[in-house]
C-alpha cells in the first residue's frame, strides 16, 4: 500500500496558542493554529495540542458538524489518539480563527493575522486532499514536528 505524509511544523508558541504550517512533500498546504503544546503526559481537556508524533488521517462524517472532515487518530476505532501518556478523542482538522475554536483540534487557515489569530478556512481543501489520496488507495499520515520558536 502506498503511504502519503503531511507535515505539521509548529514554529510559534505564544500564551495558549501554537502556530505552524501544514505541508505535503511537494509543497505548502496551509497555516495551522492549535492549543498550547504541553509537557509529556500533561493534558488539560480542550486546551492541549496533540503531542509530537506520527498519526493516521482519514476522512469521516462528523456527527457534530454534519459534514465530512479529516480525523487524526492512532487507534483502530479511527476516533481515538493516544500518545505520550495521554488520550484525545475526535481530533479533527477544521476551520476557525483562535484557540477558542480548537478544542484540541487543528485549525487549517489561509493566513496568519497575528500570534493568536488565523483567517480563511482551508478545511475543505485539506479534506479534499486527504480524500483524494484515500480514493487512490493511499494510507494518509500526519507527522507533527515542534520546530524552534520563530523570532
Amino acid at each position: 500500500m502506498t503511504t502519503s505524509t503531511f507535515y505539521l511544523r509548529r514554529d510559534t508558541y505564544r500564551g495558549g496558542t501554537t502556530l505552524g504550517t501544514l505541508a505535503f512533500p511537494d509543497g505548502y498546504v496551509c497555516q495551522t493554529l492549535e492549543d498550547i503544546v504541553r509537557a509529556w503526559g500533561i493534558k488539560d481537556g480542550g486546551t492541549t495540542a496533540i503531542p509530537v508524533g506520527k498519526y493516521r488521517m482519514t476522512v469521516s462524517m462528523s456527527q457534530r458538524f454534519k459534514r465530512e472532515m479529516v480525523m487524526v487518530y492512532t487507534e483502530p476505532n479511527k476516533y481515538e489518539l493516544k500518545a505520550n501518556g495521554i488520550e484525545f478523542k475526535g481530533i479533527r482538522i477544521h476551520g476557525g480563527n483562535t484557540n477558542r475554536d480548537t478544542w484540541g483540534c487543528i485549525i487549517a487557515a489561509r493566513k496568519r493575522i497575528d500570534d493568536h489569530t488565523v483567517q480563511g478556512s482551508e478545511e475543505s481543501r485539506v479534506t479534499a486532499m486527504v480524500k483524494g489520496l484515500e480514493n487512490r488507495g493511499h494510507q494518509v499520515w500526519l507527522e507533527v514536528i515542534n520546530l524552534s520558536q520563530k523570532v
